[in-house]
């Protein structure tokens, strides 16, 4: 199967936001959706430019977590700053023309629960989540048993 024909059935959009975010918007992100693990940073025209991770921003907020830091001092860690700023530029992703099977190993490899497909030019169409291929393949697996 390839990714093209998983996304059409099986549609999983990433979340993105502009470069110029504020780390407190894309904190606030993450933690409004407990599943998510990755938001992509994506310019204006949806070409892919970067992500930052859940474990990445963690550590950075509370880097120095202490009992004697208040609330506003872990989120004053975070003021200021930018996603393009906070980004990681190295990111892995898929072609809709990839073989499902190539993507999914790969993902393993690199322990990624989501891999972003982009198009030709670099635009988000969708991304292949892990915790979804394995839904479908439990149901599946079910509906065969």
């Amino acid at each position: 199967m390839r990714v093209s024909e998983w996304l059409d059935k099986h549609a999983d959009n990433i979340v993105t936001v502009p470069p110029t975010a504020a780390l407190t918007d894309v904190m606030s992100r993450l933690l409004d959706e407990p599943c998510l693990r990755d938001i992509y940073v994506a310019a204006d025209d949806g070409r892919l430019l970067g992500h930052i991770s859940h474990r990445r921003l963690a550590e950075h907020v509370l880097a120095e977590a202490r009992p004697t830091h208040t609330r506003r001092q872990l989120m004053e860690r975070v003021a200021g700053g930018t996603a393009a700023d906070f980004m990681n530029s190295v990111l892995a992703t898929a072609s809709p023309e990839e073989s499902l099977d190539e993507v999914l190993a790969r993902q393993l490899e690199m322990e990624l629960e989501d891999m972003p497909v982009v198009d030709d030019e670099g635009q988000v169409i969708g991304a292949i989540n892990l915790t979804h291929v394995l839904q479908n393949f439990m149901s599946a697996a079910r509906r065969d048993s």
